[in-house]
């Protein structure tokens, strides 16, 4: 029967633990950010009592209400709150002054390289935690070894050759042998190899085992026990399938059922924890869900006396993981629910747990706290950063009172509130993020936290909420961020050398103010990186295509006279003819074609030099394969759809030409959000010249606006 009481503390405290995060840190005179005096979250038990609903009330009498629906209607309640006690001003980021959205989104997904920072580094932990398998099982450092050892295994034990008094445990091809350790171990190493037939592959050895338990042709060493299955439930929830979660929970419950027969297959943490972590990578909505029911299972096991089954940190940051990619509820008048708040809940349940069940396995830590923060930080909600402070201030304090190190705040922490900072547009965004950064290298410098020390991504995320924010200042401020960042470098004092983001990011703050000169500003910032890439000799200052886009969405959304827009027209053809012949390997790519069509539609007033110059781009870019979005909307902009049309070979009469329109070979190399592969770097003749025509014409345009300045 489930324990009442641990029932209670996870329904309630998805009532009330929320409702502590509402206030914003107030920045002392000083400029330092100052920790509150509160420590962690705990529930006190008369208000967990009366926020506690009919259902509460049903689960304390014994019966049986239905978890999620608790769960629902406690967000729903939370979110209420949040709404009436926070105020603010929500913020929705639009087209704004100096910003093409369309220039944006595509900046975005370049910077992000196709998956997106979170996407990246949940990838590069799990190479991390192959790389180190692969040095404890020789079978994974090569998959075709690996393949050939499962290939080999399942032929000896074929059906056909099981029963024959031959086959024994000691029997091999080279020294594989037909026990069980083989088979878990050949089961790990395709957890970890990262192959896409993983999950098929030990899946079979996992039904092999089976196969020959049940034929009991063999020794029973080889039946599969509690650790073959959990090996294989580890292979599905790293395979990244959509139906990881579901999958997985197959093989838990045919573990439960023949655990009655097996002794020795009885679930254990490592099962349990492993089926959640396949719910929190699959795709489907209903994994959060079945995530929080799993846990609560074994919360229930362990109140029932389970010495196997006991909640951890580690199981609880899967639930925290499901619910932060949560999306809600969809309903016929939209969606409804914030998986960040529920993410957020989760803390006040491990905290209430362990307080009193004794079980400190379940109190949260660092990577509890910093799952939570980075939830929030992606969610978008309104008060999201504040919220993500409020539990960095929970965190400092605790660590300042105990001294416990397990839920010491380190740079990964304060980089994932910055980031919440950069995203949220809210008007003191810059300024909030920036006071962070403050507080990171106040604590490093001065020994209180050696673990805040602040790393080109703080820095990073500092410039990128400055050139987002909007504020006339923000072009100066994110140079004197800069700048800092190469004085610290210079010193020795951090590791915090500017890379191509920086100065990407940087540019991107000129682009989006109404800074008069910003063309020539933006370029100047490209060369000064230039001359440190080659005089360090860095790749990280290695310019690439976000480099060159973002001069070129600077010289877009030039503003001024006459001149400014001859000047912003010349530096973004020279960019353009320099990125065809660019030593460092780039080439233009379908965003560089609409943001220089942007230029032109901007800088260029309407006449036929323009249309020839509008013309022969147009028809580079299709040669390149590279006619992407962007390209055809300036093109609509423009009214030079014909050029399309005579591609494409006949007349949409009316009606919008879309990319579906397109021959393939026109769209062929267009690749949204990645950065293309370095080619052979040589320009031929033909090339030279179309390139040359287009920068012809742009010397006649801007000799035409000098003559209209003189005259």
């Amino acid at each position: 029967m489930v324990s009442s009481r641990s029932t209670i503390i996870i329904a309630g405290a998805l009532f009330v633990s929320p409702l502590a995060v509402a206030a914003f840190r107030t920045p002392s005179s000083s400029g330092a950010v100052h920790p509150p005096t509160s420590g962690r979250c705990r529930l006190n038990a008369s208000v967990l009592s009366d926020s506690l609903d009919a259902d509460g009330q049903q689960l304390r009498s014994g019966g049986n209400a239905n978890a999620n629906d608790i769960i629902s209607r406690a967000v729903e309640h939370h979110s209420q709150a949040k709404t009436n006690g926070v105020n603010g001003v929500v913020a929705v980021e639009g087209h704004t002054n100096g910003v093409d959205i369309e220039f944006e989104k595509h900046q975005l997904q370049q910077q992000m390289q196709a998956p997106s920072q979170r996407q990246k580094k949940k990838q590069q932990h799990q190479r991390d935690n192959i790389n180190k398998s692969r040095k404890n099982n020789k079978a994974m450092a090569e998959p075709d070894f690996l393949r050939k050892r499962t290939e080999t295994l399942l032929r000896m034990t074929k059906d056909s050759d099981s029963s024959s008094d031959n086959l024994s445990t000691n029997k091999g091809a080279g020294t594989l042998k037909v026990e069980k350790n083989t088979f878990d171990w050949l089961i790990d190493a395709w957890s970890y190899s990262g192959e896409d037939d993983a999950v098929d592959n030990a899946l079979s050895l996992l039904s092999r085992m089976e196969e020959l338990r049940d034929q009991n042709t063999i020794s029973p060493s080889v039946s599969p026990d509690v650790k073959s299955y959990t090996k294989a439930i580890n292979a599905i929830a790293r395979s990244g399938r959509s139906d990881a979660g579901e999958q997985a929970e197959v093989l838990l419950e045919r573990m439960i059922l023949d655990a009655g027969t097996y002794r020795n297959l009885r679930p254990n943490t490592f099962t349990y924890t492993y089926v959640i972590d396949a719910h929190s990578r699959s795709a489907s909505s209903k994994s959060p869900h079945a995530a929080q029911r799993l846990i609560e299972e074994m919360e229930r096991l362990r109140a029932e006396g389970d010495p196997e089954v006991r909640p951890t940190t580690r199981a609880w940051n899967s639930v925290i993981a499901a619910w932060a990619q949560w999306k809600g509820e969809e309903m016929a008048w939209g969606r409804i629910g914030s998986g960040a708040d529920r993410a957020e809940a989760c803390l006040g349940i491990m905290e209430e747990l362990a307080n009193t069940t004794g079980n400190e396995e379940v109190r949260p830590n660092t990577y509890n706290y910093n799952s939570v923060i980075s939830a929030l930080a992606n969610s978008w909600d309104h008060g999201a950063p504040s919220r993500a402070e409020k539990i960095l201030e929970q965190m400092e304090t605790l660590h300042r009172t105990s001294g416990d190190d397990n839920v010491k705040p380190r740079t990964a922490t304060f980089n994932a509130i910055i980031d919440a900072w950069a995203k949220s547009g809210e008007p003191d965004a810059a300024d909030r993020a920036e006071l962070l950064l403050a507080h990171m290298m106040e604590l490093y410098q001065t020994g209180h936290n050696l673990d805040a020390k602040p790393n080109v991504r703080s820095f990073n995320s500092v410039l990128n909420a400055w050139a987002k924010s909007g504020q006339d200042v923000a072009p100066e401020r994110a140079c004197e961020v800069l700048t800092q960042m190469e004085e610290l470098d210079a010193s020795s004092e951090l590791e915090v050398s500017p890379d191509a983001t920086s100065f990407a990011t940087t540019i991107n703050a000129f682009a989006r103010s109404k800074a008069f000169g910003k063309a020539q500003s933006a370029h100047d910032l490209f060369l000064h990186m230039k001359e440190l890439h080659d005089t360090s000799g860095k790749s990280t200052l290695r310019p690439n295509n976000v480099v060159y886009n973002s001069v070129l969405n600077a010289c877009a959304f030039s503003v001024g006279d006459i001149k400014e827009q001859a000047q912003a027209m010349e530096i973004a053809s020279a960019l353009l003819v320099e990125l065809q012949k660019s030593p460092y390997g780039n080439k233009p790519d379908q965003v560089t074609y609409g943001t220089y069509m942007k230029v032109i539609n901007n800088q260029m007033p309407v006449s036929e030099a323009r249309d020839k110059v509008v013309d022969t781009v147009f028809q580079k870019c299709a040669k390149d394969g590279m006619v992407g979005e962007m390209v055809l909307r300036q093109l609509r902009e423009m009214g030079m759809e014909e050029a399309c049309e005579s591609l494409v070979g006949k007349t949409m009469w009316g009606r919008a030409i879309n990319i579906s329109d397109l021959p393939r070979e026109l769209t062929c190399n267009v690749i949204e959000g990645k950065r293309m592969e370095d080619g052979n770097h040589s320009m031929d003749v033909e090339k030279l010249k179309v390139w040359e025509e287009v920068y012809m014409h742009m010397r006649i345009q801007i000799i035409e606006m000098a003559w209209i300045i003189s005259t």
